[in-house]
């Protein structure tokens, strides 16, 4: 699957559950969050379209995604998402004063 493919397959996932996507230019990462108590991701359109990929694919593991159909290739694509998350969490130095 080609990554422009695995993108849209993602926001399809995201509108199917009830998040909200936004682009925006600015200085931010972007990610998930709630608004006025509606999902929300935000993205950064001057990012690459890998980065939109995976802040997308990470936001979707903020909300229970176990019992909605997701294609093979892009289920595995979130999954990789999340180990490569926790492995950063687990490893990331910590710098004390």
């Amino acid at each position: 699957m080609k990554l422009k493919e695995l993108y849209e397959e993602l926001l399809k996932i995201a509108k199917d559950v009830g998040i909200t996507v936004r682009r925006g230019k600015g200085n931010f990462k972007g990610g998930y969050c709630i608004v006025h108590e509606k999902d929300l991701i935000v993205l950064n359109s001057n990012a690459s379209l890998e980065t939109m990929a995976s802040v997308v694919a990470k936001s979707l593991l903020e909300r229970d995604i176990d019992n909605v159909y997701i294609k093979p290739v892009v289920r595995d694509f979130i999954e990789r998402e999340r180990d490569l998350a926790l492995f950063d969490k687990q490893y990331k130095l910590e710098v004390t004063e």
